[in-house]
């Protein structure tokens, strides 16, 4: 079936002339329009005739383009009135946008940022909320702060501090053998634990749980975690009783929690040798993935530098263009500009704990789970949050294996479904040995 050619605009010919003055000033500042066709978009007001042309202005560093064209529009009600309502649940009409100008038409300018969007036109219409402009002065100034914006908005990176990093895992170490060496750690009742979780609590090895529980940058125990120690083998994504401990002060208080599994951040079923004695000799090659403890440490030190990227590539870790650019400090789109600098700090601080070499073998435990459980496998899983967002569906770092390589990537998911840290940060006792 042949497709129909969308019609012309026009009126083109009236659209160069009124954007022309806005083409010059651009010109003025070192910012080269083009005149031509427009992606088509939508917005509350409606979508935008695929047959529109205007100036088209591209960032330097292809994250986006700029659109803006003339309209004629006519207002509804009041000005102050119509729009969007301060609940964001209400929207009014203010005004009612013409593309199709007559000729007594006063027009003004209709401004939209295709953030992220690229250099090149899709053939659909995408979402992308316009803005009217009345005066050539404001239609430049909005094209010139975001043409700019990834230097003008750019955020300073972390500066390292590796001394000060390196004296913290000490401290952390010694707290870990100091509590070892006398682990107050009080254990329920014989009848208050399911008869699947009895031989875990059995062999439960004290001093393991107590050197390994996570631990704050003082070397106290993190107050709000929760360890899952044991499931009864109920699916990993479904509430079940789970063995797990908490710290209350300088002890730890194990007991039966109704957790899910999937969603726990602390989930060290899969690395036993952490808590309990029945797996005590398993070798370091188990326990961290390398033959000895100075095999890690050029990749630590270049992570308590501050050299993330650095050390992920000496791993064989790939990284994506977002998260690349925000270890430079630079935002990912205009539109999140405003969250770079607490994406960044975020980004450094949990890549400080991560053990690169590690990142491929811990996917593959998360896709023997999603096998178990006949989960599809392949899709990226999340790490962290990167913080800063009330919504549901938030950014986060994930990790996929692609051709035997990990990647880094960032995604955005509504779900609470973690990959466990123990599976992918440096281990405590590896740390241990180092510092």
């Amino acid at each position: 079936m042949t497709r129909v050619a969308e019609a012309p605009d026009r009126h083109e010919q009236r659209r160069r002339a009124e954007l022309a003055g806005v083409a010059a000033r651009l010109r003025e500042v070192g910012i080269e329009p083009a005149f031509g066709p427009l992606t088509p978009t939508y917005d509350f007001y409606g979508r935008v005739p695929a047959n529109l042309t205007g100036l088209v202005v591209g960032e330097p560093h292809n994250t986006g383009r700029m659109q803006v064209t003339v309209v004629a529009a006519r207002r509804l009600v009041p000005p102050g009135e119509g729009g969007l309502s301060a609940d964001g649940h209400m929207w009014t009409r203010d005004v009612d946008i013409e593309h199709d100008l007559a000729a007594s038409d006063d027009v003004v300018f209709e401004v939209t940022l295709l953030d992220g969007f690229g250099d090149a036109p899709g053939t659909e219409s995408v979402w992308a909320p316009r803005q009217l402009v009345r005066d050539e002065e404001a239609v430049v100034d909005a094209v010139r702060l975001w043409h700019g914006y990834r230097d003008m908005l750019r955020a300073t990176p972390p500066k390292p501090a590796p001394e000060r990093r390196r004296a913290m895992r000490a401290r952390t170490a010694a707290a870990r053998r100091t509590a070892a060496a006398a682990p107050r750690v009080r254990r329920p009742a014989a009848g208050e634990v399911p008869a699947a979780l009895a031989e875990h609590l059995a062999g439960l090895d004290d001093a393991r749980l107590a050197f390994n529980f996570p631990r704050d940058r003082s070397g106290k125990y993190v107050r709000s975690a929760v360890v899952a120690l044991a499931g009864d083998g109920s699916v990993l994504s479904r509430r079940a009783p789970w063995l797990a401990v908490r710290a209350d002060g300088d002890a730890l208080a194990v007991g039966v929690e109704g957790l899910i599994g999937a969603n726990q951040d602390h989930r060290w079923d899969r690395l036993p040798w952490l808590w309990s004695a029945t797996h005590a000799d398993a070798p370091a090659a188990v326990r961290w993935q390398l033959p000895d403890a100075g095999s890690a440490r050029p990749v630590v030190s270049l992570l308590d530098r501050h050299a993330p990227a650095e050390a992920l590539a000496r791993c064989g870790v790939e990284l994506d263009e977002e998260l690349t650019a925000l270890l430079s400090g630079y935002p990912i789109t205009y539109g999140f500009a405003r969250h770079t600098e607490t994406w960044v700090k975020r980004l450094f601080e949990q890549l400080q704990r991560c053990a690169p070499w590690r990142l491929a073998a811990a996917y593959e435990v998360h896709q023997d789970e999603r096998r178990a459980v006949r989960r599809p496998t392949g899709e990226p899983i999340a790490l962290f949050g990167l913080k800063g967002m009330n919504q549901q569906s938030k950014p986060m770092v994930g990790l996929d294996l692609r051709d035997g390589t990990a990647r880094l990537s960032m995604i955005w998911s509504a779900s609470n479904v973690r990959l466990p840290q123990a599976l992918w940060q440096c281990p405590a006792d590896l740390e241990a040995e180092l510092f």
